[in-house]
């Protein structure tokens, strides 16, 4: 039953992360972000993976102050970067459980450096590699729904570029002709 319960958390967390990626301003990013990075807390906590889970509730965290942040158009300190980087790694070695639950710890670091750094192009392609790589993490503890959705959110980031960076660059320059 908790197998089944967590498939559903899942489920919906895709569908939240997935539309991440596609918004336009950074708040909308981190309103996605924080929304799905808690239901991605939930699945992992039904799921025992405590590692993930503790990276998700700071994520999650990090991704309310940093939406704050965002929402009356400041940048966010270094030191608020660094202190989340430090809480990241604490947390992850009191949940240390073997060679896999390395991954939650760096890709949740990755995932801090995209959110927090303003250039949305720089935040997509980093999104794109962390998904592949939450593939790996989620079939190995379990995570079904969530391995094709970090499939579905490689996607997603992979359209993004293509939408919002690669197109808008092609056009740019067709604009300079």
């Amino acid at each position: 039953m908790k197998l089944i319960v967590a498939q559903i958390i899942g489920i919906v967390a895709l569908l939240i992360s997935s539309l991440a990626p596609q918004q336009k301003t950074k708040k909308k990013v981190l309103s996605f972000n924080l929304f799905s990075t808690i239901l991605y807390a939930l699945q992992y906590l039904t799921l025992s993976a405590y590692t993930a889970t503790i990276t998700n509730i700071v994520g999650a965290i990090r991704d309310y102050i940093f939406y704050r942040y965002s929402k009356v158009k400041k940048d966010i300190p270094i030191f608020i970067f660094y202190i989340y980087i430090i809480i990241i790694l604490v947390f992850g070695i009191f949940t240390f459980n073997g060679f896999i639950s390395i991954l939650p710890i760096v890709l949740s670091i990755l995932t801090t450096y995209s959110v927090w750094q303003n250039n949305l192009k720089k935040y997509r392609g980093i999104t794109a590699i962390i998904t592949i790589l939450w593939v790996i993490y989620n079939f190995a503890v379990g995570a079904y729904v969530s391995a094709i959705g970090s499939l579905v959110s490689f996607i997603s980031a992979i359209i993004a570029i293509i939408r919002f960076d690669i197109k808008k660059k092609n056009k740019n320059i067709k604009n300079l002709d």
